[in-house]
């Protein structure tokens, strides 16, 4: 029985192979040598080279250190009426739960 994606691929040149893009993570038909859909090439958002992936991301890690510096902080010296145990808990669990290269993940 025929299928939605066997229409869309005779639709499509020869030289196409359905890959993610890298700019919004979905399934497209790209030529050899391109990375990103049609949407994500003409967006003035979406990285066009590997330099610019890498300071996004390098960036999502500073605004990420920068936060946990912030909630050492507040609970260092900002927040009213907490026992030191509380205090030293709560910096543990923001230190233990901050895993530099793998965001949401937690370090054991």
């Amino acid at each position: 029985m025929a299928k939605v994606v066997d229409a869309a691929r005779v639709t499509t040149p020869s030289n196409t192979v359905w890959r993610t893009c890298t700019g919004c993570g979905l399934t497209n038909p790209l030529a050899d040598g391109v990375d990103l859909c049609k949407l994500c090439a003409e967006s003035e958002l979406a990285p066009r080279t590997v330099a610019e992936i890498h300071a996004a991301t390098g960036w999502d890690i500073v605004y990420r250190y920068a936060s946990l510096v912030g909630r050492i902080d507040a609970w260092a010296e900002q927040i009213p009426d907490v026992s030191d145990a509380e205090r030293l808990d709560n910096i543990r669990h923001a230190l233990k739960t901050l895993h530099p290269l793998r965001p949401g993940r937690e370090v054991q």
